[in-house]
């Protein structure tokens, strides 16, 4: 998920009935047997990245996209990378997910549900743009599906406005999530802060079309306590402060790492 200007990159329609005959939401299924007698394969381990490059052998398309250091896209609270390159209005962050159990025919999929809230701050009066859940899973450019050399699917996201510069680019607004012309959302040109808080789960399914097994939320690694877990958090917060010549910049508390946002915190204002 990230919310993109649509002044720098067009529309940015979330997509199709498609997307819900993949969500596999209502009934999961773990360790589904097909014809053979077979389960399917689990995640055994996983790895947050929220710092430096995305992973060498992540495939996705998304990850050799500007702005990258070494061709690689930068990660981290706004987009920072590795060494000096120019900040921008968003967040990155990458999973990293080890499938055991493997074997010719499985597709996999990462699924994800977002809940954001939008706020900005305007004479020092906060207010509420938009607060919204959604199943976050429009496009697959920031997904690498096919299983690396050492067993590993990947998933990478960019909340916030990547496509911005700060503090270079001299903003009068920002556009929000659900922007559209019909409805605009968009930020005031007076305001000063300007917070977006975005909470997520992913999870991870297969499907064997040869054995007629459909997508299957696969078994994860377990939770630190050993109870079954049926989902990975993880949650950002793009905040921007006006300086003084009245550029935003990425305030020092933005920050992109795991675990939720509660529901009741996104639903207040900043403090």
């Amino acid at each position: 998920m990230y919310i993109c200007d649509p002044r720098l990159s067009g529309s940015q329609d979330p997509g199709g009935a498609a997307l819900s005959d993949r969500l596999g939401w209502d009934k999961p299924s773990y360790g589904h047997l097909g014809p053979v007698g077979l389960p399917l394969p689990r995640v055994t381990a996983e790895r947050f990245h929220n710092a430096g490059t995305a992973d060498p052998e992540n495939c996705c398309p998304s990850c050799t996209r500007l702005p990258t250091t070494h061709g690689r896209v930068n990660l981290g609270v706004g987009l920072r990378g590795e060494g000096s390159v120019s900040l921008r209005a968003a967040n990155g962050m990458e999973w990293a997910f080890t499938i055991s159990g493997h074997r010719p025919g499985i597709d996999y999929d990462i699924l994800r549900r977002s809940r954001h809230s939008l706020w900005e701050r305007v004479g020092g009066v906060w207010r509420n743009l938009e607060n919204q859940v959604r199943d976050d899973d429009r496009e697959e450019d920031d997904e690498c599906l096919r299983l690396s050399r050492t067993n590993r699917i990947f998933v990478m996201d960019r909340p916030g406005w990547s496509p911005a510069a700060v503090p270079t680019a001299v903003k009068d607004f920002f556009f929000g999530f659900t922007h559209t012309a019909a409805n605009p959302v968009r930020s005031d040109p007076s305001a000063t802060e300007l917070v977006l808080r975005g909470s997520f789960a992913e999870w991870v399914q297969a499907r064997s079309k040869a054995e007629g097994i459909p997508w299957t939320h696969l078994e994860l690694s377990p939770l630190p306590d050993g109870t079954k877990r049926t989902h990975y958090t993880w949650h950002s917060i793009t905040w921007l402060i006006r300086n003084g010549p009245g550029q935003w910049v990425v305030g020092p508390r933005s920050v992109i790492q795991r675990g939720p946002i509660a529901r009741e915190v996104m639903r207040v204002a900043p403090v």
